[in-house]
């Protein structure tokens, strides 16, 4: 095994060894950052359940602009044990409620302000959520979870202002803008604004008990005379078990619930403190995003990083349509996405080393929707389904770069699960697993595709591990198992756990069906923006030169390799023989574009062409092609190539597109 410094994580890092750090695997092994306890155990709730409650159900609003009365506040049928105990069902052991979103209303009855239940029709002003929230989730054996983001309270940043504000205040345009205008016009205010902020933290903190997790949402403690500074610290003082989002935890830079891979825990910070945000690698990007999300950095992290941020993904769209909030349809309808999703959105956080927190939005009435509340129980059915029962297991492996699985009588496999042992830091760069068959150690071809697209990975292979690594692999008989080291950052390797699972495979559903190849699950798949199915990228339907198609693949190729693709796993097809399709370029780019059409066969370990188009533009029209498989054919591809004329306008299409039997 080699003891690996990544190549591309870093300059920073040759510089550091340059400097003088030693290669030495022991003294590398002491210079790893290694998670607290509190945060070992936040790795190991791995699923949670966020609750975004408060005004902004009866208002409309998403962020909130403080404007709008308490009064509004009405649940009429509040559950709170139904909250929890959909969250249960769902997996979760962990829930987070939002004692206090950005727009300052407050959950509780706060004596830091008058815009509160307490001034609610709720309960006739005698109710407080947070109360509730955290004896339901003690009852049910949750681990308790709070939302309050100090640098943000337009309530409190307003209710004095004399100037315009607009309401309702816009998150991406208008609501930043005014409270800004609010603060310089009274230089006063942060004082005082601050003042609220930190009392608030102290009455959630004081008041209710252990708290296991604090989500302080858009944390930067940066500055020492801050407002962040002053609750990090008051945090450590009042509740010193409790994980923090900032100090502890870090979000992956989307609301989508995506995690870069590989990735590591460890970062580097901005200023080298604990109370700063981690700090961007050279190859690290900042991604856009529609929903005016502060936290845009895709940080891969540093395997020699000072500080250990455990990766938390946020979640509302890729559970659910709509915002964190409930709405009704004519705001922002809210309704749950496919079970296969919600499956897909397991495997692309908990089974890359992250956490995963998915949100359930009570509505108007109190109660989780039964369409959400039922997608929670399916999701955590399918869980349970896949991994309560092992094949084979070892509880604590030993310290070693090679490890072995055995059981008794061979058996379908196709999913592994590792573990590291990450409390002596994260040091697994990459590794390879194999099955025993017919005396011969085989290795064993990945399957792990999963809804993504640049920077995010949609098929990630045997790289790193950290907290938790489930590989999908494509299904053998065997009944001997090995893991394999083949990089890492320090000596010994540990993992933690090693298990085998047959796990159903995720049954998506499209609206094709075989032997449309839009219909059909690829095993690989990368394109700009991701692979469309049987739509163009406004969701309509296929267009090349004004003819219509129902059916087809998008496969527009990316910026960075000026190319796409779609693989197929044909020893699931044994009838299919070829293809036929109608290649060009979609409406979409208006008669501008290019690309051109390759299919390829994968057999006797390469892969052989198989057809390759001419130059194709937006000006031409569709070609009929038909593609015959050589004999044994494993895998197909359909690749598309920028053809010239700016990879982003290539919205190259392969229209009915089907097999040949």
């Amino acid at each position: 095994m080699k003891q690996f410094i990544p190549a591309g994580i870093v300059a920073a890092l040759s510089i550091a060894l340059s400097a003088g750090a030693s290669a030495d695997p022991i003294n590398e092994s002491q210079r790893l950052a290694r998670p607290s306890a509190k945060q070992i155990a936040f790795a190991d709730w791995e699923v949670g359940a966020f609750f975004h409650y408060g005004l902004n159900p009866f208002t409309g609003q998403e962020h909130g602009d403080g404007q709008e009365p308490p009064s509004k506040f009405n649940p009429t049928e509040l559950n709170i044990e139904q909250w929890i105990l959909t969250a249960k069902a769902m997996g979760a052991r962990y829930a987070v409620l939002t004692a206090r979103h950005e727009g300052g209303f407050c959950l509780w009855p706060s004596k830091t302000t008058d815009y509160t239940i307490a001034n609610s029709p709720y309960q006739h002003g005698q109710g407080d959520l947070v109360r509730e929230f955290t004896e339901e989730c003690r009852k049910h054996g949750l681990k308790v979870g709070l939302y309050h983001t100090a640098g943000f309270n337009a309530h409190e940043a307003l209710k004095d202002y004399q100037g315009e504000i607009n309401s309702p205040l816009d998150w991406t345009t208008t609501w930043g803008a005014t409270i800004g205008k609010a603060f310089r016009a009274d230089p006063t205010l942060r004082k005082r604004f601050n003042k609220i902020q930190v009392e608030q933290f102290r009455e959630l903190l004081t008041n209710y008990g252990q708290i296991d997790f604090m989500w302080s949402d858009h944390w930067n403690a940066q500055d020492p005379d801050g407002v962040w500074r002053a609750v990090t610290d008051l945090a450590e003082e009042l509740q010193p078990n409790m994980v923090m989002m900032g100090p502890d935890t870090w979000v992956p830079g989307n609301e989508t619930g995506h995690v870069v891979y590989p990735m590591w825990n460890a970062v580097k910070t901005i200023d080298g403190t604990k109370y700063t945000r981690p700090a961007a690698a050279q190859t690290d990007v900042s991604v856009k995003n529609n929903y005016g999300l502060l936290e845009t950095d895709v940080l891969a992290g540093h395997p020699f990083g000072t500080h250990w941020r455990v990766r938390e993904c946020t979640t509302h769209s890729a559970f659910h349509y709509g915002g964190w909030f409930w709405h009704p349809d004519d705001v922002k309808k809210t309704y749950p996405r496919k079970t296969w999703e919600h499956v897909d959105l397991y495997y692309r956080t908990v089974g890359l080393g992250a956490n995963t927190i998915i949100n359930l939005p009570p509505d108007t009435r109190g109660l989780i929707p039964n369409d959400i509340e039922a997608a929670a129980k399916a999701l955590g059915d399918e869980i349970r389904n896949r991994f309560s029962s092992p094949i084979a297991e070892l509880e604590a492996p030993p310290q070693s770069e090679i490890v072995e699985l055995r059981w008794e009588k061979p058996t379908k496999i196709n999913t592994i699960v590792t573990m590291e042992n990450i409390a002596n830091g994260q040091k697994i760069v990459k590794y390879s697993l194999e099955a025993y068959v017919d005396d011969q150690w085989h290795p064993l071809e990945p399957r792990n595709k999963v809804v993504a697209w640049p920077p995010y990975n949609g098929n990630p292979s045997y790289q790193t591990i950290g907290h938790k690594k489930i590989d999908r692999v494509k299904t053998i008989v065997t009944n001997r198992l090995r893991f394999r080291c083949l990089e890492s950052v320090a000596d010994p390797v540990e993992l933690r756990s090693f298990q085998v699972f047959h796990c159903p495979p995720i049954k998506r559903e499209y609206s094709a069906a075989y032997p449309y190849l839009s219909g059909v699950d690829t095993i690989a798949e990368t394109a700009h923006n991701g692979v469309f199915r049987d739509t163009n990228y406004r969701g309509r339907e296929i267009s090349i030169r004004e003819k219509k198609f129902d059916r087809g693949l998008m496969i527009c190729p990316v910026k960075s390799t000026k190319q796409a693709f779609a693989d197929f796993d044909l020893t699931e097809f044994p009838n299919a023989k070829g293809l036929t399709a109608i290649i060009g370029i979609d409406d979409l780019t208006a008669g501008k574009g290019s690309a051109e059409f390759k299919v390829q066969g994968f057999v006797g370990g390469e892969w052989q062409p198989l057809y390759e188009s001419p130059r194709l533009t937006g000006r031409s029209a569709g070609l009929p092609i038909k593609v015959d498989f050589l004999p044994g054919l494993e895998k197909i591809r359909l690749l598309t190539t920028d053809g010239g004329d700016g990879v982003n306008s290539d919205h190259a299409v392969w229209a009915d597109v089907q097999f040949v039997e």
